[in-house]
Formats: structure tokens, C-alpha cells, sequence
């Protein structure tokens, strides 16, 4: 005697289930092999010059970069970038090496934007930008040399121990921004002759806090410790987006010499701005970064 299984007939809702299924394995695997045929085939030599060509359209500087690849997941990645400030010859920045990559993660909202890491020669900063969102960055133990428009020989050498931006790309009228940076181990190079040190005017640990709206900015806190001056500050700046060296400022500070401050640097503290009954100094800075004016 045999026994046959009933046939069963799979119900509409199953059967739509199944199709969903099917569809949806379809789809994600033809991403994979897009991306992956995209991953393979896309040539290098290209995509480093379309990353030259995009961060010099958009931003004032010369981009000089030695490698770029595209990893998988579009993963960016590149090695040896240089950053300078249009026509000019100093280099603002040296990129080791670099990686960016899509927010996955946000692939649902519809506003996946970007995040990665750049590492200099030491640190690290490391960012996160939506196209509807704003643009954060975090940067620890990177490495600060300035040259100042007003006098080549003079430097601003130190350390970025920490620091938080949150702003937007690009900047826009309503956009609101906040800056919260620590510096250590700041120096002004070319200045040995106000002080007795040889390597020059020392200004210890900085901490500045901005917060601002569009271009306009407000200081609410700036403050040094540690070095031969000691200043404190509050003020304002006007942002010039196309060349940031003539941003207009307007500080309103108090300093006063340090423990160990050489005799010269403290009779010519003497000479400017206010003299203030606890001993300090009170002046205002104002003009452009490239060309500051002591009142």
C-alpha cells in the first residue's frame, strides 16, 4: 500500500513573503558585486586627481598627494598629503596618511554623509559630516607650526592636545558653530631677543573657547599658563571664508608678565596698552590675522 502527501497550496501571503525574499538577496548581492566590480576596476591615478581637484575647488589651499586608493566599502585611503594656502610656498599640513568612507550607518535616514581619520606624523583627528547635518572633528597630539604672514622668520610651534569643532560645510548665515581647543607647549619663534631663552617667547598651555553664527564669531575664553606671558581674553572675529589670514579681530586682553619672564620682555609689556593697579596690562588687539593692531 502506498501513501502519498497531500498537496498543499502556499498561500498568497507566503508566497508574497517569499518573493520579498528573493528580491531583496537579489538586490543586496548585485550591490555587492557593483561595489566590488567598482572596487576592482576603478582606476588610481583618477581618483587621486579628482581628490586634488575637488578640496582645491572648494577650499583656498594647493594639495600636493602622493597615493590614493579606494578600499572596499568605498573606503578612500591615501598617503603622503601636503597642504599649503594658495600662493603661498609654507606648508600648512602634512598628512601621513588618511582614510574616509561613507556613514553606513545612517543609510536608512537617507543623509549618510562621511566620516575618517587623518594621522600626521603624530595624533590623530578624526571627523564625521552629513550633507543635512553638521561637520564634528576631534583632534589629540597633533603638532602646531605656524609661519606668520607679517614676519617669515617668526613660528608658532606646538601641540594640539585636544580639540572639538562643530560647524558645517559650507558655512552658511544660519549656521552655528562651536570651537573648544587646548593647546601645550607653545612658543613664538623669532622673538629670542625679548627673552632669555633661546628658543623664544614661551606661552605654555592655551585654552579658546568659540562659539559663532555664520562668519561671526565671539571668543569667550582665551587663556595662558605656563609661559612668560599670562594672558586672559574675550573678543570677537569676522571670518574671511575665501583667505582666513584677513579675518578682521577685535580682542580685548589682559596680560601680565610670568614668574620667570626675562627683565626686557617685562619692561616692554610696560610700554603697551593700560597699566592696570594689580600690575597687568590691559590692551585690544584689532585688524586682520595677517596684520594685528595693538591699541
Amino acid at each position: 500500500m502506498r501513501f502519498t502527501k497531500p498537496f498543499q497550496r502556499q498561500s498568497s501571503g507566503e508566497s508574497r513573503k517569499s518573493g520579498n525574499l528573493y528580491l531583496t538577496v537579489g538586490v543586496g548581492l548585485f550591490i555587492v558585486g557593483l561595489l566590488c566590480s567598482f572596487y576592482l576596476t576603478f582606476p588610481d591615478a583618477l581618483l587621486k586627481q579628482r581628490l586634488v581637484y575637488e578640496l582645491e575647488a572648494r577650499l583656498p589651499v594647493q594639495v600636493d598627494l602622493v597615493e590614493a586608493a579606494l578600499q572596499p566599502l568605498l573606503t578612500l585611503s591615501g598617503e603622503g598629503m601636503t597642504v599649503r594656502l594658495s600662493g603661498q610656498t609654507e606648508t600648512l599640513l602634512h598628512i601621513d596618511t588618511f582614510q574616509v568612507g561613507p556613514q553606513w550607518g545612517k543609510l536608512l535616514t537617507g543623509d549618510v554623509g562621511l566620516k575618517g581619520t587623518v594621522n600626521p606624523s603624530s595624533g590623530e583627528l578624526a571627523f564625521a559630516w552629513q550633507p543635512d547635518g553638521p561637520l564634528a572633528m576631534t583632534g589629540t597630539t597633533l603638532p602646531l607650526d605656524i609661519s606668520l604672514a607679517t614676519s617669515p622668520k617668526m613660528r608658532i610651534t606646538g601641540t594640539l592636545t585636544s580639540g572639538q569643532v562643530t560647524t558645517a560645510v559650507p558655512l552658511q548665515s544660519a549656521t552655528e558653530s562651536r570651537i573648544d581647543i587646548n593647546l601645550a607647549q607653545v612658543v613664538v619663534q623669532g622673538l629670542e631677543a625679548l627673552t632669555a631663552n633661546a628658543a623664544g617667547l614661551r606661552l605654555g598651555e592655551i585654552s579658546l573657547q568659540v562659539s559663532g553664527q555664520g562668519t561671526s564669531f565671539s571668543i569667550t575664553h582665551l587663556q595662558t599658563s605656563g609661559g612668560d606671558l599670562l594672558v586672559t581674553g574675550t573678543g570677537t572675529l569676522m571670518l574671511a571664508v575665501a583667505n582666513p589670514q584677513f579675518s578682521r579681530i577685535n580682542l580685548n586682553l589682559t596680560i601680565r608678565a610670568g614668574s620667570q619672564a626675562d627683565a626686557t620682555l617685562v619692561s616692554l609689556l610696560e610700554l603697551v596698552g593700560t597699566k592696570q593697579a594689580d600690575g597687568s596690562q590691559k590692551l585690544r588687539l584689532t585688524g586682520t590675522l595677517a596684520k594685528p593692531i595693538v591699541r
